[in-house]
């Protein structure tokens, strides 16, 4: 089958815009995510096992043909130009593909992880339950052998049967002795009712795990692919980008070497175009499904200036900031209701008299019956995270600091990794604030959302969290810089790097930041 030009630059386009649409990340980390092929699963058992290349480079014939005149050789450049350009949106669309189904199998390692230790904990629950059941069982067997062997009568009620002892003693001995074997026998219940319910949790917290590994295993399939077809596109980009370059010096007359020197400006100048064009949306609108523009940075203010006193406001309610980026609007408080004209005061009640005496009636002592305590449960404990040490006067300098430390060898890119060695991104993030003595949630959507502060991508400072992808469900964050720069935890491929923000701008890179 063969591409026309225009038919396989459409092809490009399409497949992009699907690959980068399908995958739907789960809004809650707590949600059992299904077993079931996912949406990403489908897409990319549909489409080709690569993602499609630039349209076709052109012929020598028609390079030939473009240089009989100005116009035609400035229309034939232009033309490679858009080649240039397409295939740079492949590349970043097959980028992007990757790192969500790399998110994607992380959080499900993740959700793993939970799954088999609240099974491990259902498991230690359900034993000791049925440890406690198996001892009511025998205390049963005790207290019915001495049924039997005393002819249906309890030997604590030898001395009231043969009537020596205090007729109150004996009645009080009556009484425990029987209401201890009622809390025997409730006893034994409550133990083998817990026993069942505890041997039921259990076996549902297993067939969680077992959904979930499955569910892994699911999203490894997805990831795999999707990584061998961002390197397919790699390949493919660098190989028609050397055919392009060379054609663009044959028609220009000039060498490849400035040729690709000028497509790699054009390149970097529309990345800037457009971060500049996100940055300046983010800055003009509010932070969607807030309702209100984010707090700015706060500026410094003179120390001859005194700085107005603001009342509390709800940690629940958004503060609203000024056109300007002033102080938040001061709220006036509520004018006092007037209070109640005061009502005159009932006549005192006469005192009342001396109550009767009690009638001493003799309460019986009950005789202590030993009742068997019930056994603890043991529940494991998680083992903790691996994280390095806080550093003293840690700070966010601090996080950045060791984030670039683990640039290159020995470290790297690893699903679900949160060290020693091996991060994932949000593992990354989750180590290094961790060694500045901040402690971050696990997956990138969660490290966004519970972070105190959010501001637009044009007041973003270094330590500041970036992310990529639709709110809440974002599939990668990386600690900012400064200088337009990020430092992350990649893919296997690029292990953990630092990279220009404006490279991957047009990856769904999201308009504001989370500050710790």
């Amino acid at each position: 089958m063969s591409w026309t030009g225009s038919g396989r630059k459409t092809a490009v386009l399409c497949t992009a815009v699907v690959l980068l649409g399908t995958l739907a990340l789960p809004a809650k980390a707590a949600q059992l995510p299904s077993a079931r092929p996912s949406a990403l699963t489908a897409a990319l058992a549909a489409a080709p096992g690569r993602v499609p290349a630039s349209p076709e480079i052109p012929s020598p014939e028609e390079i030939a043909a473009a240089k009989s005149s100005e116009s035609a050789t400035a229309a034939e450049v232009t033309r490679i130009d858009g080649l240039l350009a397409d295939a740079s949106a492949a590349q970043e669309a097959s980028l992007a593909v990757s790192l969500q189904a790399n998110n994607a199998y992380s959080e499900a390692l993740v959700e793993l992880a939970t799954r088999r230790e609240a099974a491990t904990v259902a498991a230690a629950r359900a034993a000791a339950a049925e440890a406690e059941q198996a001892k009511t069982r025998k205390q049963l067997g005790q207290l019915a052998g001495d049924l039997y062997r005393n002819g249906g009568l309890n030997p604590a009620l030898s001395s009231f049967v043969s009537g020596t002892g205090h007729a109150l003693e004996a009645a009080a001995t009556l009484e425990a002795v029987t209401a201890g074997r009622a809390r025997a026998f409730q006893s034994a219940e409550t133990a083998a009712a817990a026993a069942q319910s505890l041997t039921e949790s259990a076996a549902e917290a297993n067939r969680a795990a077992d959904e979930a590994a499955a569910t892994a295993e699911a999203r490894k399939a997805d990831a795999d692919r999707a990584t061998a077809a961002q390197r397919q596109a790699v390949a493919d980009a660098k190989a028609q980008r050397s055919a392009l370059v060379d054609q663009l010096a044959t028609l220009k007359n000039t060498t490849a070497a400035l040729e690709s020197a000028r497509v790699d400006a054009l390149d970097r100048q529309r990345r800037q175009e457009r971060l500049a064009a996100l940055t300046a949306a983010a800055g003009a609108a509010p932070q969607p499904g807030t309702g209100s523009q984010p707090a700015p940075v706060s500026q410094p203010v003179p120390a001859s200036q005194p700085v107005p006193a603001s009342p509390p406001v709800p940690a629940s309610q958004p503060v609203p900031a000024s056109p300007g980026g002033g102080d938040p609007a001061v709220q006036q408080p509520a004018s006092p209701e007037p209070e109640p004209a005061s009502a005159p005061a009932p006549a005192p009640a006469p005192a009342p008299g001396p109550a009767p005496a009690p009638v001493p009636v003799p309460v019986p002592v009950p005789v202590p019956v030993p009742v068997p305590a019930p056994i603890p449960v043991p529940v494991p404990v998680p083992a903790p995270i691996p994280v390095p040490a806080p550093i003293s006067g840690g700070s966010n300098q601090t996080a950045i600091s060791v984030a670039l430390g683990k640039t290159g060898s020995p470290f790297f890119y690893q699903y679900g990794g949160t060290g020693a060695y091996g991060f994932d991104c949000s593992g990354l993030v989750q180590n290094a604030f961790a060694a500045a003595g901040k402690y971050l949630p696990r997956t990138a959507s969660q490290q966004f959302a519970q972070a105190p502060v959010h501001v637009p991508l044009s007041q973003a400072r270094p330590g500041d969290l970036l992310v990529w992808g639709s709110s809440p469900g974002f599939y990668h964050v990386a600690i900012y810089l400064g200088g337009g720069r990020v430092v992350q935890a990649l893919n296997p491929d690029a292990g953990i790097t630092v990279t220009d923000v404006a490279a991957m701008s047009g990856m769904q890179l999201y308009g504001y930041v989370a500050r710790y």
